[in-house]
């Protein structure tokens, strides 16, 4: 791929990153909301779309955390047993400081 050398298009993608990241915090309270009902389902699709966001946008380390959450939820099935819930709701949490990270 080649680099984008117009200013205009830069401006662009750089404050669209700029809003982008300003919304993960509520992306990652998602998260959270989802894991605090055990709406497994949905917080596999939200940790889908994050992780897909994320990489998108070039913060990989966010990506990989969000990724882990879904591949594990997949692995599960539609009814996680006590462990992997215990794992997914670390993998949350990793998450949500990666987001943190991310955030600053």
């Amino acid at each position: 791929m080649s680099e984008i050398r117009d200013p205009a298009i830069v401006a662009l993608l750089a404050e669209a990153r700029i809003q982008f990241t300003a919304g993960i915090p509520a992306k990652v309270a998602d998260l959270q909301a989802l894991l605090a009902r055990g709406a497994w389902d949905e917080l596999r699709r939200a940790a889908h779309k994050l992780r897909g966001s994320t990489g998108t946008y070039g913060f990989m380390e966010l990506s990989t955390a969000a990724a882990s959450i879904e591949e594990t939820l997949i692995e599960a099935g539609s009814a996680p047993g006590p462990d992997v819930q215990a794992r997914v709701a670390e993998q949350v949490k990793e998450t949500a400081q990666q987001a943190e990270r991310v955030s600053r």
